[in-house]
């Protein structure tokens, strides 16, 4: 494969990514790094997404319902959990991972890296799957059934995994409930011109929710085949139309960010039927004894990694069991795609990861950690062995495929939020002096790509560093947002790194989100989280 384009670096002379004659793994979102550098709903209507799942979908809650039996009953006393991601001893199971030894480098000055302007040329095709009717079954439910008894002893062990599925609350994501939003607003810098933008830039991904046909609830990055080109720019890129996936977990995020789920909220029908397209997008397999769901058609990992991480947020916040198994499945599709070095990259079969797409693919995880979902231990283990790999400058600095002598910014965002999550504390010299690097960067204007990832970062953190940041950030987002009568509550900046060519779609998802980020996750850092159970 020829080198990619690079989060930080790789933007043609107009300040877009390059557009390749297939449609790239890295359109999504984030370019790639080069080597150098309200009220519930009634029971008749939370059952639609029953009715649109395949029959192979509902044996898997079969057997999880009984796994989650026969693991309760094992379990003598209670075990405390304390939720952030850990690797244990995988033994002789799961694929064997390589384990490198990574020399010191020096981490020089933080600099800003410089522009490419040639064009990087990417030739490896990506399978393109047409959308799939929402009314007919994927496949025979006979071919490939999900039975999750076939893979359970390979994933966490039950009494962590299973322990506090009975209660099914998902308090993991208390912090999205109304109170806890205000309350979480107020303490961490968010303000009513902030949440007035959110409820607008909702309100626009409603207006641009497919309605009708065989793609009905899905969003797309064509949205102008939606609005009529109402919006202006950013509406129209016909290479992006198949990735109806990333387009709709992209859309639907937001809604769930805010609190909103597909069985209360005032757009509770609208994630309804985002969440009827996915579960039925997907393309069912198996490998190894081992069931999955495929979300790469039309595009890559970037894609997967965004429709497991909605799909997870969904059944966390709702414990709706009928979305336990597509959220598990397109889980067990990670795991099998892990690359040897722990990383993952754009397909199933690369052979060795980026941080851009194990950034994605690790909060995934994270949000299947928080429903309660299994996590087979060693695919956390070879994760964190990945960004060993790329990291220098006591864990500080993150590269795209190997370590950095300078700050970059996008893959230093995303590393960090990674380690984060799985178990590097305050006070760790890694995380202490990579949120010193992000507080020298400060808000990039308009990369709302590395913005959003060092929003979580230095919102976890605290401090003056965070005040500093946010401030700036919330105040440009809220000030730049459209207000114009067709793309009103959206946001698209030409020339954006990193999602321009993804367009006004992408970057309403991503400013949304910031704007949610005071509440979307509870802060990791918090006294109460240092010691309990960090919930997402």
């Amino acid at each position: 494969m020829s080198t990619t384009a690079d989060p930080d670096e790789a933007l043609n002379g107009d300040g877009a990514m390059p557009q390749p004659d297939t449609i790239s793994d890295a359109q999504v979102i984030g370019a790639e790094e080069s080597d150098d550098d309200d009220e519930p709903m009634g029971s008749d209507r939370r059952f639609l997404i029953f009715q649109a799942m395949p029959a192979w979908a509902v044996s898997t809650l079969v057997h999880l319902l009984i796994l989650m039996i026969l693991a309760l009953v094992s379990i003598a006393d209670p075990i405390q959990i304390v939720n952030v991601l850990t690797a244990s001893s995988g033994g002789d199971d799961g694929p064997e991972i390589e384990e490198l030894s990574i020399e010191d480098f020096d981490p020089g000055e933080i600099v800003e890296p410089e522009e490419m302007t040639e064009p990087v040329e990417i030739t490896d095709p990506v399978e393109v799957v047409e959308p799939v009717q929402m009314e007919s079954p994927l496949i025979d439910v006979n071919t490939v059934p999900l039975d999750i008894s076939d893979f359970a002893a390979d994933m966490a062990p039950a009494a962590a995994s299973l322990q506090t599925l009975t209660s099914m609350s998902m308090q993991p994501m208390g912090s999205r409930s109304a109170e806890m939003k205000e309350k979480l607003l107020r303490e961490y810098g968010g303000t009513d011109s902030s949440e007035a933008a959110v409820t607008e830039a909702l309100k626009w991904f409603s207006r641009h929710q497919i309605k009708s046909g065989p793609t009905a609830g899905a969003w797309t990055m064509q949205h102008e085949l939606v609005c009529r080109g109402a919006c202006g720019d950013g509406c129209t890129n016909a290479a992006r139309a198949k990735q109806l996936n990333a387009a709709t977990s992209m859309a639907l995020l937001p809604f769930m960010g805010a609190g909103q789920t597909h069985l209360k909220g005032e757009f509770r029908s609208v994630v309804m039927m985002g969440l009827q397209f996915l579960v039925q997008n997907g393309k069912p397999g198996k490998e190894n004894g081992l069931p999955y769901i495929d979300y790469t058609g039309g595009g890559s990992m970037y894609d997967h990694g965004l429709t497991a991480i909605t799909l997870c947020e969904a059944y966390a916040m709702t414990g709706d069991p009928d979305l336990a198994g597509p959220a598990q499945a397109a889980l067990n599709f990670i795991a099998l795609a892990q690359c040897k070095d722990g990383g993952w990259r754009y397909s199933k079969n690369s052979t060795n990861g980026d941080t851009s797409v194990v950034g994605w693919q690790v909060m995934a995880l994270k949000s299947g950690h928080m429903g309660h979902l299994m996590i087979p231990p060693h695919v956390v283990q070879g994760s964190t062995l990945f960004l060993d790999k790329v990291s220098s400058d006591s864990g500080s600095i993150y590269g795209y495929d190997k370590p950095s002598t300078q700050v970059r910014p996008a893959t230093t965002a995303v590393g960090l939020l990674c380690r984060m999550y799985t178990g590097w504390d305050k006070n760790h010299p890694g995380i202490q002096k990579g949120v010193s690097h992000l507080s020298k960067l400060g808000v990039k204007k308009p990369d709302l790509y590395y913005n959003y990832y060092a929003a979580q970062v230095l919102r976890h953190y605290g401090g003056q560093e965070w005040d500093k940041f946010n401030s700036e950030l919330r105040d440009w987002l809220v000030e730049t947002q459209d207000q114009s009568k067709g793309g009103k509550g959206s946001w698209f900046f030409k020339g954006s790194p990193h999602m321009s060519e993804s367009g006004r779609l992408c970057v309403t998802s991503f400013a949304t989100m910031i704007l949610e980020v005071y509440y979307r996750h509870m802060p990791l850092y918090a006294d109460a989280a240092a010691e309990e159970d960090f919930p997402l």
